[in-house]
């Protein structure tokens, strides 16, 4: 939930002029990052309450963060919280389009997109986009797992090339397709 937190600082920081800035993510600005990360929050909360991909539909589409993206993130994050936070919440299983998985795998990808588009959205906002290295270094595995897995292209961009001599914040981003 730690990724969580990061990205609500970097969201509740970026500026009004800001929201219409550039960011690392193609063809995304920086409300478009937020939009897309209430859309994921949404979504979490929706399948752990036993929802599937069929029922939810569209619902979740076009401009879910309104006039007020900082607040519409702080909410959904702060919903997505409070359900991993009762007691049975990772033992629980939910319906993605790959099928069933554990409410814990769902919300360690959940918390990868999270902390990489923090990242996205401080560099687009012109931000100190320093991540927490323990943040850092607990993503990194999730990140290794899936940088060369086709099944995940459609998700992160390709991986690019680091050095070994890169901090592990540059890896991990790397790995997510990033440069930095």
């Amino acid at each position: 939930m730690q990724s969580l937190d990061s990205s609500i600082s970097f969201v509740s920081a970026v500026t009004d002029s800001a929201w219409v800035n550039d960011t690392p993510c193609t063809d995304w600005n920086v409300k478009d990052v937020v939009n897309h990360i209430v859309d994921e929050n949404i979504w979490m909360v929706a399948l752990f309450n036993g929802r599937t991909i069929a029922e939810v539909g569209n619902e979740f589409e076009d401009n879910l963060v309104g006039d007020d993206p900082a607040g519409a993130y702080e909410r959904t994050a702060n919903d997505v919280k409070a359900i991993l936070a009762e007691p049975d919440a990772m033992s629980r299983t939910c319906q993605i389009s790959s099928g069933p998985v554990s409410v814990a795998e769902y919300s360690k990808q959940l918390f990868l997109d999270t902390l990489s588009h923090g990242w996205d959205i401080a560099v687009g906002s012109g931000q100190d986009a320093t991540l927490d290295d323990h943040l850092v270094q607990m993503r990194t595995p999730l990140a290794q797992a899936i940088a060369y897995n086709e099944g995940y292209r459609a998700v992160f961009a390709a991986p690019t090339t680091t050095s070994p001599n890169d901090n592990p914040q540059t890896h991990l981003l790397g790995l997510l397709g990033r440069t930095g």
